[in-house]
């Protein structure tokens, strides 16, 4: 693959696909990484940043896409930028009409997805090699396989299709809790049509984690064709509280998107048989559509919503022990970022597998199993020895999955598995 036409790659603002396109410019293979905004410290940003009030806003949402070190800016190329700033702005909306603004919110979501994937479609034209986060992979992948060259798509999930499957069967099993799970029948027909399609035109498909790679092999999807890559963390960034923590009360963390996609009544009815005196739990994230139905729990928790990076460190550092019982998760970066800061995790094998090893870093249980929760949280609860003893080897297993390790990792796969699908 020469210089000239080497590899596109396109986002959404994934990390790991950030950390692939560095990569590969190291290894003077990347031409192009087409994405939505980017904060590259330009003049114009810097004046935004310093605005009262409006500065503050900007830093804590658009203004937190920084480039990690080595992205070479110039190749760069932004799309969908008017609608990913309206998309922000509304998205932080909390008066009158917030309903409105969600749909709003998803509407320009998906334009501006859109307006990704015809930029990479463009800059595709040059290219022998594309590597492209769904939804956004389809024009890109038509073009250059239209030239002879290779489609690599990045799914971070399990299948749509799985998904749906998954859903279903929660839905029957516990229908008062079915209003919080995603609702993928409302997602626009063209969305889905163009996930199959990607799916359908890629040589190769690349996971975070056995899980999604077992989701496609299940609906049919040659295993040969998955490469399983865990993801990363930033281990520098996130990391042990310095001394033991002297007071305060046994600290149960939970932290992501507040639904029944994340296991969120199995979580609740679990505290609930558990819950001491002294203990607590604190649920961080955004509440999804359908969560007023744990209204019933509300007493058990503390709730902060969605918080910068930095502002999660320290959550970590406060906590004894992360749970996140995910019925569908692709390979949930919380986890290693709470196994970095030197927490035991309790989880499901639905996504975190690869990298939590049962009994060694924590706990894996079944998926929707609330009493299987209880008994662990009873374990760690009575046994401070052990929770430090899970906690030390957390952070030992998650030093072998820096974002550095990940880019290596994973431009060895797309380049070698484009090499095998061209030989095949």
């Amino acid at each position: 693959m020469s210089a000239e036409r080497g590899a596109v790659v396109v986002s959404l603002s994934a990390p790991e696909l950030n950390w692939l396109a560095v990569e590969l410019e190291q290894r003077g293979r990347l031409q192009y990484y087409v994405r939505p905004y980017m904060n590259k410290q330009r003049r114009s940003e810097r004046l935004v940043e310093a605005l009262p009030g409006v500065g503050g806003l900007y830093r804590s949402t658009l203004g937190r896409r920084t480039p990690p070190v080595g992205m070479p800016l110039h190749k760069v190329i932004e799309a969908g930028i008017v609608e990913d700033f309206f998309s922000a702005a509304l998205g932080r909306w909390a008066g009158p009409g917030r309903r409105w603004c969600r749909q709003r919110v998803s509407a320009l979501n998906f334009a501006r997805e859109k307006a990704v994937a015809r930029e990479a479609g463009r800059r595709a034209a040059s290219s022998e090699l594309v590597i492209a986060s769904y939804g956004t992979a389809q024009y890109a992948f038509e073009t250059v396989k239209r030239a002879g060259g290779r489609a690599v798509l990045s799914y971070p999930i399990a299948h749509n299709d799985y998904q749906r499957r998954i859903y279903a069967e929660e839905a029957a099993r516990a229908p008062e809790f079915a209003a919080a799970l995603p609702r993928l029948e409302q997602l626009p027909a063209e969305y889905s049509e163009r996930l199959q399609r990607e799916c359908a035109l890629a040589d190769r498909i690349l996971v975070g984690s056995s899980f999604v790679r077992d989701s496609f092999v299940a609906l049919g999807y040659p295993a040969a064709k998955l490469d399983l890559v865990p993801y990363g963390v930033d281990t520098e960034l996130f990391e042990p509280r310095r001394a033991p923590r002297r007071d305060g009360p046994f600290r149960v963390l939970f932290v992501g998107q507040i639904g029944q996609r994340k296991g969120m009544s199995y979580l609740l009815q679990a505290y609930e048989r558990f819950r001491r005196p002294d203990t607590e739990l604190l649920l961080v994230g955004n509440y999804m559509p359908g969560a007023d139905v744990y209204a019933r729990y509300a007493h058990l928790y503390r709730h902060t919503p969605n918080v910068p990076q930095r502002r999660l460190l320290a959550l970590f550092q406060e906590a004894d022990v992360f749970v996140l019982p995910s019925l569908i998760e692709g390979m949930p970066l919380v986890v290693l970022e709470a196994m970095a800061c030197g927490l035991p995790v309790i989880t499901t094998a639905h996504g975190p597998a690869d990298v939590l090893r049962d009994g060694i870093d924590g706990f894996i249980v079944p998926s929707s199993d609330a009493e299987a929760i209880r008994e662990r949280l009873e374990q760690l609860y009575a046994d401070a020895p052990l929770r430090r003893e899970l906690g030390m080897r957390a952070r030992q297993q998650a030093l072998r999955f820096t974002w550095e390790a990940y880019g290596r990792r994973a431009a060895d796969a797309v380049l070698q598995g484009a090499l095998r699908s061209r030989a095949a």
